[in-house]
């Protein structure tokens, strides 16, 4: 869903940039399709937010890391509602591929979030004050790309725009330079911020996809055999 003509958000925003990324909303309608060909699984619902959101440890000063994409928990009346969050920058100034590697990448953490929800393996996690840390924690607990997909490029891209984190230079300076320089909305938030708590009632209300569980059962006695 792209909502960036809502009143609020007209003015926040210069239109070159909104055109912009009317514009290459394709390559995130693309980017989905394929990670659904792949996967077998239906994609969540996804908004692109008119901000960036900045990452800064108040343990490690001065080390800041920019949050292009999230996947959000929230309750609703049914139950759970899960989507993922692109920030416009992703979508205005990332290569196709970059977009379809995050649009992956956060896929794999609503699997596993679907993982934690339905086998109620939400307590043990714990809060981390550090970037380093964080992006440990990310890469701990997903599943491995080649259990998820089978798109073997797709793969291949998953895995050389994430490495330490996301990799792409390009991405960085644009963002630098077309929106944090130029005082474009932006957030900053320590890396315990990003944790949403959601009631037990909730989670048990919520209907998840079947064919997602079923997967789920797959994939773990995949990841036993490989702990062998």
């Amino acid at each position: 869903m792209l909502n960036l003509d809502a009143s609020e958000n007209i003015d926040t925003l210069p239109r070159s940039i909104v055109k912009k990324i009317k514009a290459r909303v394709k390559y995130v309608n693309d980017g989905i399709s394929r990670i659904e060909k792949a996967s077998g699984i239906t994609y969540p619902p996804y908004n692109i937010r008119p901000m960036i959101l900045l990452s800064e440890s108040a343990v490690e000063l001065g080390q800041r890391g920019v949050i292009y994409a999230r996947v959000i928990p929230e309750e609703g009346p049914a139950g759970l509602l899960i989507s993922v969050e692109l920030s416009a920058p992703l979508v205005a100034f990332g290569l196709k591929g970059t977009i379809q590697a995050v649009l992956a990448h956060e896929f794999m953490h609503y699997v596993e979030l679907v993982r934690k929800f339905t086998t109620l393996d939400i307590l043990s996690d714990e809060t981390v004050g550090t970037l380093h840390e964080t992006i440990y924690s990310d890469y701990e607990r997903l599943y491995e790309p080649k259990w998820l997909f089978q798109d073997r490029g797709l793969i291949r891209l998953l895995n050389s725009r994430f490495l330490d984190g996301l990799v792409d230079d390009r991405l960085n300076k644009n963002t630098l330079k077309k929106w944090v320089q130029k005082d474009l909305p932006s957030k900053i938030l320590p890396p315990d911020a990003n944790v949403v708590r959601i009631p037990i009632a909730s989670i048990l209300r919520t209907n998840f996809d079947p064919l997602l569980k079923n997967r789920l059962e797959e994939l773990e006695k995949i990841r036993a055999v490989a702990n062998e």
